[in-house]
C-alpha cells in the first residue's frame, strides 16, 4: 500500500524515499547508512500508518532514532536542521 505523508500544514504528499536519503546524507551520513535508514523507515511506516498516512514529524523522529545508532555526529547535524 502506498504511504502518504501528512505535512505540518496538513498537506498530503507521497512518501519519497529520496527526500529522506538526501537529508540523511547532507547531515553527514554515508550513502550506505542513508539507504539502510530509508529501508527501515519504509518498513516502519507500513506498520504505523493510519489509513495509509504517517506524520512527517513521526518520520523525522524515527530517522533521528535510527541515525543516532549508526552515526551520532550525523544525527546531531540532522537534528539541528529545521525546514523553513
Amino acid at each position: 500500500m502506498p504511504i502518504k505523508v501528512e505535512k505540518k500544514d496538513g498537506r498530503l504528499e507521497d512518501f519519497d524515499r529520496h527526500k529522506i536519503s538526501g537529508g540523511v546524507v547532507k547531515s553527514g551520513a554515508s550513502p550506505e547508512e542513508a539507504e539502510s535508514i530509508v529501508t527501515q523507515i519504509e518498513t516502519w511506516a507500513q506498520g504505523v500508518a493510519m489509513g495509509g498516512v504517517v506524520q512527517s514529524s513521526d518520520i523525522r523522529t524515527k530517522v533521528l532514532e535510527l541515525l543516532r545508532s549508526v552515526n551520532p555526529e550525523a544525527a546531531a547535524s540532522f537534528e539541528t536542521y529545521k525546514k523553513a
